[in-house]
């Protein structure tokens, strides 16, 4: 998978997430208005529709989690590829990266 197409599916799964807890929000002011003016059955039925859209958001959430799970693996796996196929490079990198840490380290310690 591309990263373009990653990333569209991403803000694909942020929307349905999104307009999923929106629905919720709707709803739970639907059930609001309903109790306080309407018969036994409107608000059944609102208390219904609100079980109903907290059902979807919570699958919503669960698939976006998923999915975010997913990429961590994928990433987490492609930087130990990375890191065995360039062993030396990682090493170099890391050594620079602590001479560099320590030196700042040394020159905040003299002022």
């Amino acid at each position: 998978m591309n990263r373009k197409h990653q990333r569209a599916e991403m803000a694909l799964h942020r929307e349905r997430v999104s307009d999923s807890f929106q629905e919720l929000l709707a709803g739970t002011e639907d059930l609001l208005r309903s109790t306080a003016s309407y018969t036994g059955s409107e608000v059944e039925a609102a208390r219904a529709r609100l079980r109903r859209q907290l059902d979807e958001a919570r699958e919503s959430a669960g698939q976006w989690e998923g999915v975010a799970r997913e990429r961590a693996r994928r990433a987490g796996a492609y930087a130990d590829e990375y890191v065995h196929e360039h062993a030396w490079k990682s090493v170099g990198v890391a050594a620079l990266v602590g001479a560099l840490l320590g030196c700042c380290l040394m020159a905040g310690g003299r002022r």
